[in-house]
């Protein structure tokens, strides 16, 4: 008799967390998901482009720099060991 009662109370307790888990399902899909999709897709995009600056910036930072060093003026390995003296 104690058995039964036990796995009706189970019953009752997974009942509820599948009923539960089915509406939270149901309020996500009606809450415009597809507004939702769109704007972090925007935002993404946003992000996506400030990226690609950043990165194309970073480039020519380094073409700067690589001229810098392989001219011949430039003479790394002196100027190092002036400030080492």
């Amino acid at each position: 008799m104690a058995t039964s009662f036990w796995v009706i109370i189970g019953m009752i307790a997974v009942t509820a967390i599948i009923s539960r888990s089915i509406v939270s399902i149901i309020k996500v899909s009606k809450s415009g998901g597809g507004k939702g999709e769109s704007q972090k897709l925007d935002d993404l995009e946003s992000d996506l482009a400030t990226l690609e600056q950043d990165l194309e910036d970073a480039r020519s930072r380094i073409e700067v720099l690589e001229k810098i060093v392989t001219d011949d003026k430039y003479n790394l390995g002196k100027q190092i060991d002036d400030l080492a003296n």
